[in-house]
């Protein structure tokens, strides 16, 4: 294993977001000026073309090349959709630890459906994606905290795999006792009012991280832009939504 060194995991269909294409060549750049932290030999990425259908498949391939063909360190997951600064996985392996933090993620936002409007219009509102687990009476899952520490190092349940690093050592563990199914989706058999509930493949990967007691942070100053047509997710566009959502209630 190369101390310090990381891979960078990429799944598209065939096309990038330019806020993740313009951000990926400066992180280059800002790398080979650097440190040159990723991994040399012979790409410093792993590319994986798929669809939606073919994410759980697409990141473990991801992870099973990382592992069984690169000596790197960490495995940096980032959506191409996502926007985010050079020096951004840098910073997310400062927050780390192989042994006390070997899991952290940037701050993301997503959408949340709300209830449809008028005219078969969609509604959705805004959640960062740090999750708490909660097991309640009749269900189970995942809530996001709204209310998440700014500019923190915040321990979670779950978040997702939109920009995250991840030690080698937490990906063996998994293999190790698991078998290669990092990302295949759980399916808790009552959890959705004593029907089944399917957890996403990066929170599934999240359930198999505290089933080997591997602890999972996000560092919230670490920002970063999820790109939706034409809205692009972020803090302040978070504070804005919360801010009229308060104001209109």
């Amino acid at each position: 294993m190369i101390q310090g060194s990381a891979v960078i995991g990429i799944i598209d269909n065939g096309s990038w977001s330019a806020c993740f294409g313009l951000s990926f060549a400066e992180t280059m750049l800002y790398d080979a000026g650097a440190g040159q932290r990723f991994y040399r030999g012979p790409r410093p990425f792993i590319r994986v073309t798929a669809g939606t259908m073919g994410l759980v498949a697409a990141r473990n391939e991801i992870v099973r090349g990382f592992l069984d063909k690169t000596e790197a360190e960490w495995l940096v997951f980032i959506d191409t959709d996502m926007g985010f600064a050079p020096d951004t996985v840098d910073r997310l392996i400062a927050s780390a630890d192989p042994k006390d933090r070997p899991v952290v993620g940037a701050l993301c936002f997503s959408l949340k459906k709300e209830k449809g409007n008028d005219y078969y219009a969609q509604s959705n509102s805004l959640k960062p994606t740090l999750y708490q687990y909660h097991e309640l009476e009749n269900e189970v899952g995942f809530a996001a905290i709204y209310d998440y520490e700014r500019d923190a190092l915040v321990e979670v349940s779950g978040t997702g795999a939109a920009c995250i690093v991840i030690h080698r050592s937490a990906l063996e563990r998994i293999r190790k006792s698991l078998g290669d199914v990092w990302f295949d989706q759980i399916t808790h058999p009552t959890g959705d009012h004593g029907k089944p509930r399917q957890f996403s493949e990066d929170l599934s990967f999240c359930v198999r991280l505290a089933s080997m007691d591997t602890p999972i942070y996000v560092d919230t100053s670490v920002k970063t832009t999820h790109e939706k047509g034409a809205l692009y997710l972020d803090e302040p566009t978070y504070d804005r939504f919360r801010a009229m959502s308060a104001a209109g209630s």
